[in-house]
C-alpha cells in the first residue's frame, strides 16, 4: 500500500502531515480515510488500493488498483474530469495481468481519448461456439490463454455533445497448454493476431463520466481488420451501446445498459462477441457463450446508504446467435446481483459485485461503475 502523497508537479513527497497518526496500520487507515478528499490544489490526484478477489475465470486472487484524477485545464470549471488507472493482480490458478486505462478529455472539450492497455496469462476455458455447444457447462478444453490488447479511440467534437472519430484495436493472442484428452472441441487456430481500425460516432451528456447521476451515452463503430493489416481472417465487427442515467431521487440513481455486437466474415473463435464477465451478464464465465452476434441489456438501481458506502441490484439479459434470425428466447442468458460500493475517489467508486447466472456465480472487484 502507498502511503505518500503526490505534489501538484506529480513528485512523489513524504506525507508530512502533522495530523497524520503515527503506525503502519494507523497510516493506512488515515490514508484510506482521505482518499476521496476533494484536493483542487493538485494537478493530479492519485491514490492506491488493493485486496482480495474472486472471478470465475480466475478464482480468488490478489487485486492492486492505482487511479488519478485531472483536468487538461484547471481553469475550467466546466470542463468534464480526466481519470486514468493502473492495476495488476494474481490469482491461485496462476492468472497474471497488469493493464492501463485512460480517459483524456482535452480543454475546451474539443478532443477526448480513451485508450487502453493490457496483458495477461490466464487458465482459460472453451466450450466451442454457439449457445449449444454451451449449454453442458462442463463440456470444455482447458487450456492457457496469453493475451496482448492495446486499444483507443480517438474523437472530435461535431457540434454539442455530438463527437465523431477512429477507433483502433489490436489484440495478439495465443492459445497454449492445451488440453487434448477430453475429445472437447479444440481452438484453432492456437495463435491469432487481429488489428482493426475503422470510424465511430458518440453523443455523451453523463454529468460524470466514471459514475454518472444523470444523461446518456450512446456509441456506434465499425471495425474493418482486412489482410492489408496483417490479419490472417478478414472480417469487420460493429458495437452498439445505448445508456441512460436518471436520478430517482437524493440518493438513487438508474442506470439501463443496452449493448449489441455484430460480426461479419471469417471471425477468429477467440474475438466472437463473448456474453459473462464483469461488466455484462455478471455470473457467467466470460467466453463460455459466444457467437458471431450478441446482444444484452441490464437495469441497475445504485443507492447511497451512508458516507463512502453504497450497494446496488441489478438484472440483465442477453443472448448469442450465429445471426439475428436466429435469435431464440427460450436460449436467453438471464443474470442477477447485489454489489457494494465504496468511493475510493470523489464519485469514483470500488466495487464488489455478486453476479448469478442461471447455473454459474461470480464475485467481481474492479474499479469505476461498469456502465
Amino acid at each position: 500500500m502507498v502511503l505518500s502523497t503526490f505534489s501538484a508537479t506529480g513528485q512523489e513527497q513524504q506525507a508530512t502531515d502533522s495530523s497524520a497518526p503515527k503506525g503502519i496500520f494507523n497510516r493506512i487507515i488515515y490514508y484510506l480515510k482521505h482518499t476521496n478528499d476533494v484536493k483542487p490544489q493538485k494537478k493530479f490526484d492519485f491514490s492506491v488500493i488493493g485486496g482480495p478477489y474472486y472471478a470465475p475465470e480466475t478464482s480468488g486472487g490478489i487485486a492492486v488498483i492505482a487511479a488519478g484524477l485531472y483536468k487538461t485545464d484547471p481553469s475550467d470549471s466546466l470542463l468534464p474530469v480526466s481519470s486514468a488507472s493502473i492495476y495488476g493482480s494474481v490469482s491461485l490458478t496462476g492468472f497474471y495481468g497488469v493493464g492501463i486505462n485512460s480517459n483524456t478529455i482535452f480543454p475546451k472539450e474539443k478532443f477526448r481519448l480513451l485508450a487502453k492497455a493490457s496483458f495477461s496469462s490466464m487458465p482459460n476455458k472453451y466450450w466451442g461456439i454457439g449457445y449449444v455447444s454451451a449449454s453442458n457447462k462442463d463440456a470444455y478444453t482447458d487450456y492457457t490463454l496469453v493475451t496482448k490488447k492495446i486499444s483507443a479511440d480517438f474523437s472530435a467534437k461535431i457540434h454539442g455533445r455530438l463527437f465523431g472519430g477512429v477507433s483502433v484495436m489490436l489484440n495478439d493472442g495465443s492459445a497454449k497448454k492445451i488440453d487434448t484428452s477430453g475429445g472437447t472441441p479444440l481452438m484453432q487456430p492456437d495463435h491469432i493476431f487481429a488489428f482493426g481500425a475503422g470510424p465511430f460516432i458518440s453523443f455523451d451528456t453523463r454529468d460524470f463520466i466514471p459514475n454518472p447521476y444523470k444523461g446518456v451515452y450512446v456509441r456506434a463503430g465499425y471495425k474493418f481488420f482486412p489482410s492489408a493489416f496483417g490479419n490472417d481472417q478478414v472480417f469487420g465487427k460493429l458495437e452498439v451501446q445505448v445508456d441512460w442515467y436518471k436520478r430517482l431521487w437524493r440518493t438513487g440513481i438508474l442506470a439501463t445498459d443496452f449493448f449489441t455486437e455484430s460480426n461479419y466474415g471469417e471471425v477468429p473463435w477467440s474475438l466472437m462477441a463473448e456474453a459473462g464477465g464483469s461488466n455484462r451478464l455478471r455470473g457467467y464465465f466470460e467466453g463460455r457463450y459466444r457467437d458471431k452476434k450478441y446482444l444484452s441489456g441490464q437495469v441497475e438501481l445504485r443507492q447511497k446508504i451512508v458516507g463512502r458506502n453504497g450497494a446496488v441490484v441489478w438484472i440483465g439479459a442477453g443472448n448469442v446467435c450465429p445471426a439475428y434470425k436466429d435469435l431464440r428466447l427460450d436460449q436467453t442468458l438471464v443474470s442477477y446481483g447485489i454489489g457494494y460500493r465504496w468511493e475510493f475517489k470523489n464519485r469514483v467508486n470500488i466495487r464488489l459485485d455478486f453476479g448469478i447466472g442461471s447455473d454459474q456465480y461470480g464475485f467481481y472487484f474492479g474499479i469505476n461503475e461498469v456502465f
